[in-house]
């Protein structure tokens, strides 16, 4: 079943374009004074281009364009506008047909008529209509498992590789029916433009974006299991991969016995020098069990890295909190770890000037903000990254939690099995000076995060202060 996050997105260039475009519509129509006489029809073309608009969005967004990650602050936001706005252009494209119908009651046999397809006699109208029937009865066949049924990823990205047919089918719809998009030339540039924008997007991330993406050869150094997660820490095999802590990559496992297609993990450490990197994995999944038969040495190829995630953390602009949930601490491990050893000298020759400029946190004079962070699970034995968090302490310049902690530092694992619920009026009496003025960063299970989100809220704390991470593609 497809979840979608509840959390404000930044939807202005999506309602931008909608706006244009039925403006440009109804411009037209009263330029050409071509107006219906069937008053259903307003209602079914405004479905009909709203629901252009909005899937062609889908495509283009898939693509994952760094300027989208930018303007919607991360590409889990990008996923989560892509989910909403699927979700939406679904149910406005199934109003289409039915409005078109509407002018057939109280005849139900003639309306539901009207909803199938028509016998052809060299009309392109009724072949249009037919070829809409089609893309719809294809949209139906990808979306509906999506909807309403919890589908394994692996299976679930594999009928998304079908969306090509629908986009196709539905381009030649508009195209063959000849009607107000054909008829209309400012309005034809700008929807055959969106379709364009959409189909040049399927063919980049289907077929090219293997090559042409951002790509890096690692392979594994070594493995370790706790309980049903693996932390796997990779090195380059060739150019290494700049990353921030908090950002993910889509992995790609070149072993027989594993599913090739590409899965996000967020990787689970700051950044070094030797361009090592850790993800923390939970096998939940066909794939992510799978993933158990790595062994060091095998090659791997990972495409990234995406998030925006740390950003703010990294401006140093205020102190942090940071609740992670489960698997959704392994944003925060790298965050961390920057935290813990800021001020530390790197090992070796610092990287160049724009290396330097990508990473804050290892210029001369950089202090991280305090950070007090929340690990979350639901029992000690789920609490895999424990040990991991604690180490950073003891391997630090602190040696320790009791200077850790007089720097302004905190760290605390929360154990809702035996605590309750993790609340925010909880983590306000834990946070030296409370959490006004501070930045608060989340990451976990959607309802966790919209449910905290809302208490700090009526604790004061302002919505841009609230950072999520809600990675979720199903």
């Amino acid at each position: 079943m497809l979840s979608t996050s509840r959390l404000a997105l930044r939807s202005s260039p999506v309602n931008l374009s909608l706006a244009v475009t039925l403006a440009v519509w109804l411009g037209s129509k009263w330029y050409f004074a071509d107006w219906f006489d069937n008053p259903y029809k307003y209602a079914a073309k405004a479905a009909s281009l709203s629901a252009t608009v909005m899937m062609c969005w889908c495509f283009v967004l898939s693509a994952r364009g760094a300027v989208f990650e930018d303007w919607f602050g991360g590409l889990d936001k990008v996923y989560q506008m892509h989910k909403r706005l699927g979700k939406t252009a679904f149910w406005l494209i199934a109003l289409h047909p039915v409005f078109l119908a509407m002018d057939r009651l109280p005849d139900a046999g003639a309306f539901l008529r009207m909803l199938w397809l028509q016998q052809w006699r060299g009309d392109s109208y009724l072949l249009g209509h037919n070829l809409g029937v089609a893309a719809f009865a294809v949209l139906l066949c990808l979306m509906l498992p999506t909807l309403w049924v919890r589908v394994p990823y692996h299976r679930w990205k594999r009928s998304h590789e079908w969306f090509g047919l629908f986009l196709a089918v539905a381009a030649l719809h508009v195209f063959v029916v000849n009607r107000d998009v054909r008829a209309y030339p400012v309005l034809g540039v700008l929807i055959f433009g969106c379709l364009a924008a959409a189909a040049a997007a399927y063919v980049y991330i289907r077929f090219l974006y293997r090559f042409l993406g951002p790509r890096h050869c690692y392979r594994v150094d070594c493995i370790e299991r706790h309980g049903d997660v693996l932390e796997v820490t990779f090195v380059p095999r060739g150019k290494a991969m700049s990353f921030k802590p908090s950002q993910f990559v889509y992995l790609v496992v070149e072993r027989a016995g594993i599913s090739p297609e590409p899965h996000p993990y967020s990787i689970a450490c700051g950044y070094n020098l030797e361009s090592r990197f850790k993800l923390g994995i939970r096998m939940v999944g066909d794939h992510t069990r799978s993933l158990a038969a790595l062994a060091p040495g095998d090659p791997v190829t990972v495409y990234g890295p995406y998030g925006r995630f740390s950003d703010r953390f990294l401006a140093a602009e205020r102190d942090c909190v940071f609740i992670g949930a489960g698997i959704g601490i392994t944003p925060f491990l790298g965050m961390w770890h920057v935290a813990v050893h800021s001020g530390e000298r790197l090992p070796g020759p610092l990287p160049d000037a724009a290396e330097q400029a990508a990473h804050p946190e290892i210029r001369a004079g950089w202090r991280a903000p305090a950070v007090s962070l929340f690990y979350v699970v639901s029992t000690q034995e789920q609490a895999s990254f424990d040990n991991d968090i604690r180490n950073e302490v003891i391997l630090s310049q602190f040696r320790g939690f009791p200077a850790f902690e007089a720097r302004g530092h905190h760290y605390e694992l929360y154990v809702s099995s035996r605590q309750g619920r993790m609340e925010a009026a909880y983590v306000e009496t834990r946070v030296r000076g409370g959490v006004a003025g501070k930045n608060v960063f989340l990451c976990g299970p959607t309802t966790m995060i919209e449910s905290l989100r809302a208490q700090f809220l009526a604790l004061g704390v302002p919505p841009d202060r609230i950072i999520v991470e809600d990675f979720n593609l199903l």
